[in-house]
């Protein structure tokens, strides 16, 4: 139903409310003082709804208050929540939108003001086409990721930098979007799309020669500019993959990204040598968050800087390299992921391994990260961590059973074991919240905090101890 004209009397209202209650998107038909006409069975069915309240005459306000407090909206101040719902009917402005449940069904909502002054809003169940569409994103996305780590792969020798790069580019994004700053024609879009588009960003290095990516020491100018084509390059393939597909905003941003992100706002980068906004709001974000998450890792050439120093460095470099807007942005990011709200790192964590011990901390951070409040409601940024979580967690197992390898620990065998099981409970929570059939809710967050803490200080101690007793020092 589109629209509704005028009023209904006498049989027509009563066929028009038996009508109603026979379709299966859910109705809800208000008058212009917010007071229910009329709410089909569906309607009640959907939220679990008594008839009483729903009944004509009921106020609107009333029945958002209910399902705040039920939990339908998810988590924050419960007065925020009311008034986001409130404020579009009372502007008479129209709604689309879709949203995820806490039960994981997703309804699709539509609301749209009448000439008469009422409102009326219908909500379809469209759970099994959202399924269809995210399987389809996680293929595409799947595939992006297998393509950038034929470049990451040979450069680093690890692809967990693309994921990591791809969800910080997200959560600036976001952040430049609550305030303000996110200066670009649907930042809706724009914020759905960067962090995806922005893991292809380096697949142009797969032309360079082994000799300039694996040296082990600064390059030569002729290796430098040998080097500095790896934009370009990468542009040239995303253009011509666009293309075949007009429809990808990922692809589209990619380009943008691949050629951009090297350019510094001071005008000194590379290709173009851009300079302030005429370098594309995606490669600005990317520029920061790319070199942000080099420093921090480890490479032929360098040791990896910590947090703080590599969070400095971004500060300086405000207005020169970076964007200053980008730059608080992303200064803003990492306070709030530096809050731990779930798990605190203490020296007792430490194994007396410096590699395994920083594995350890970005695997407490990680999951830290599921219960902030920035982040709790948000399934973009959750299946980022999510991916994050799971690729880190076979990486640090890998890095671990090698250790324990190396060190003829005897328990190496059920330790392995340990870790397939984990690293399958892992996959599974990440399948069914993409899927849709469960939701990150505290319990789960509890039971990968207390998984978390649990095999470090019970299963990782035991080797912890083997160490240091030595090969004489006994089983």
């Amino acid at each position: 139903m589109d629209r509704i004209e005028g009023k209904i009397t006498g049989g027509g209202e009563l066929a028009l409310a038996e009508g109603l209650d026979c379709v299966k998107a859910a109705v809800l038909l208000l008058d212009d003082n917010l007071h229910v006409v009329f709410a089909n069975r569906a309607y009640l069915q959907f939220y679990n709804l008594d008839v009483e309240i729903c009944r004509p005459g009921a106020n609107f306000v009333d029945i958002v208050w209910i399902l705040v407090d039920s939990g339908e909206y998810g988590v924050g101040e419960i007065g925020e929540l009311v008034e986001s719902r409130l404020a579009p009917v009372r502007a008479r402005q129209e709604i689309s939108r879709v949203r995820v449940r806490p039960n994981g069904q997703v309804l699709s909502t539509q609301g749209v003001p009448l000439p008469s002054g009422g409102y009326i809003y219908t909500v379809t169940d469209v759970t099994a086409e959202h399924h269809a569409a995210e399987h389809a994103k996680t293929v595409h996305k799947a595939t992006v990721i297998a393509l950038a780590d034929l470049a990451e792969y040979r450069d680093t020798e690890t692809g967990d930098h693309v994921i990591r790069v791809s969800r910080l580019i997200y959560e600036i994004a976001r952040e430049m979007r609550r305030r303000g700053t996110l200066a670009t024609d649907n930042p809706e879009a724009f914020c759905a799309e960067v962090g995806i588009a922005s893991i292809l960003h380096d697949v142009g290095k797969v032309a360079i020669p082994d000799q300039i990516l694996h040296k082990p020491g600064f390059l030569e100018p002729v290796e430098r500019v040998a080097m500095q084509q790896h934009a370009a390059l990468g542009a040239r393939v995303l253009a011509k993959a666009a293309s075949m597909a007009s429809d990808s905003g990922y692809l589209r941003l990619g380009v943008e990204i691949a050629r951009h992100h090297h350019e510094r706002y001071d005008g000194a980068g590379y290709p173009d040598q851009l300079a302030g906004a005429d370098i594309p709001l995606s490669a600005r974000i990317t520029a920061v968050a790319d070199v942000y998450d080099a420093l921090i890792s480890e490479r032929p050439y360098k040791a990896a800087w910590t947090e703080e120093k590599a969070i400095g460095f971004v500060r300086e470099q405000a207005g020169a390299h970076f964007d200053p807007d980008v730059a608080d942005a992303f200064e803003a990011v990492m306070a709030e992921r530096s809050k731990t709200p779930l798990i605190q790192w203490t020296p007792a964590m430490s194994v007396g391994n410096e590699v395994l011990d920083r594995d350890h901390k970005m695997l407490v951070g990680l999951i830290n990260h599921l219960a902030l409040d920035s982040n709790r409601d948000d399934r973009t940024v959750l299946e980022l961590v999510l991916d994050e979580l799971v690729g880190y967690a076979a990486a640090h197992f890998s890095r671990e059973e090698g250790y324990l390898e190396v060190m003829g620990y005897p328990h190496l065998a059920a330790h392995r074991a340990i870790h397939r099981r984990l690293t399958g409970e892992l996959k599974t929570i990440r399948a069914r919240f993409v899927d849709g059939t469960h939701a990150i809710g505290d319990e789960i967050r509890e039971f990968l905090a207390n998984w978390l803490t649990r095999h470090i200080m019970d299963e990782d101690m035991r080797y912890a101890r083997h160490a240091e007793r030595g090969p004489e020092g006994g089983q």
